[in-house]
Parts: structure tokens; sequence; C-alpha cells
């Protein structure tokens, strides 16, 4: 089964407008099972009032679960996504700690995929590296409580320095692959696939130009 993750910039490469079509066919692209989106517009005027969660999963056939972490001018909403085969349960979504700046959120849930049922969390957490360090453990404990295997994905905006240590100590592995951000030069790690109870091969950075962020996808076993 194919796994991804992808920060979606709101469908917007850099200095570029918003291409519902050209998002489109990027999600179709990445022929995936399971995807977590991050930076997702609902009804904002700068992505002409599209729900990116939605064209998305039209696109790969997935099932969309939207959570907003804020609202934005009067009609519109921005947060994360999780898309699935068919509708998840045990659905949470976990506000984490902000320490006076952005919310950010976290969405977990019971998904089944190949077969078995697997607790996933989608993240997105704080580009303050600092931030970043403190919300990933409230993740993984609110993810680890629940029957295994776990997975987790998302824009986690941490290195392997800290990312690879704290998922480790939760009983998880980081999944190895190249970087992904920024899109011009990519140099940075901060997406993320790690995996409890599961296999992990044939990790792609697929050359995606809708975003700043290269999209992360895993076959998972």
């Amino acid at each position: 089964m194919r796994v991804g993750t992808f920060n979606l910039h709101h469908g917007a490469p850099p200095e570029r407008w918003f291409d519902r079509s050209g998002l489109a066919e990027s999600a179709r692209r990445l022929g995936v099972e399971l995807l977590a989106l991050q930076e997702v517009d609902r009804r904002v005027p700068r992505s002409r009032f599209s729900d990116g969660a939605a064209i998305v999963a039209k696109a790969t056939g997935l099932h969309p679960t939207f959570a907003s972490a804020r609202r934005l001018q009067v009609t519109g909403q921005y947060g994360i996504a999780l898309l699935t085969p068919q509708p998840p349960t045990a659905v949470e979504v976990v506000r984490l700690p902000a320490f006076g700046s952005e919310q950010r959120l976290a969405i977990i849930a019971s998904v089944e995929l190949g077969g078995r049922r697997v607790s996933v969390a989608s993240a997105h957490l704080h580009n303050r590296r600092w931030i970043a360090a403190r919300q990933l453990p409230v993740v993984l404990d609110r993810l680890m409580a629940r029957p295994g295997p776990h997975l987790l994905l998302g824009d986690l905006n941490a290195g392997p320095d800290v990312l690879g240590p704290t998922v480790a100590a939760a009983g998880l592995s980081a999944v190895e692959g190249p970087p992904t951000f920024p899109t011009r030069g990519a140099t940075d790690h901060i997406d993320w696939i790690a995996v409890g109870g599961l296999t992990a091969s044939a990790v792609e950075v697929p050359s995606i130009w809708a975003s700043d962020h290269f999209p992360l996808v895993a076959t998972l076993h």
C-alpha cells in the first residue's frame, strides 16, 4: 500500500497562483491509498474559494477528513486533512500546544489499510523548531495509546536530529527519504512518514510542482 504526505501550500507553487487543475493532476500522479495534507484552504479568496481537500479527494478517489486550525478572512478555513480509502473511525482532532503562536493540529484515526486496522496520525507541527519539538511528543502519546500497527505522517517541521530519536523512543521508525523542502533546491527533511508494526520500502519524493514542498511517498507492507 502506498501512503504519502503533502504540504499543499494552499495549492500554489512559489510565486504562482492557485491552480485547481494542476492540484488535481498532481494528486492523481501520487497513486496513493492514504494521504496526509497540510496547509489546506477551504473557501479562501487566494485559492478561489475552493476546497483543497475535496479537490484532492476527488482526484484520488479517497475520503477526506478535514480539520480547521483557524479561520481566514470572513468565509475561509485553513487546516489539515487525512484522506483514506474508507471513512475512518475513532477520529480525534488534537489541538497542539501553541505557546502563544499559531494553532497547529493533528488528526488521529483508525483506518482500514491492506486488510488491517491501522492507527494513523496526520499532523502539521509549528515551523518554529523549538515549538515543533514540544508538539511532537503530544502527537506520539495520543497515537501510541491506540492499538498498532501505527503510522505517523505530516509536515513535522523537525530535522532528523530531533525527529529520529523522538519517534524511536515512542517505538516508531522514521522512513528515510530525500529532502522535500523547498522545491527549488530541496535541502530540508521536514516532511516525514514513521511506522511501527509496518515495513516501509520504495520511498519517493515525486517531482510535483504544485506547492513549495514536494510530497513524500512510501510503500508499506
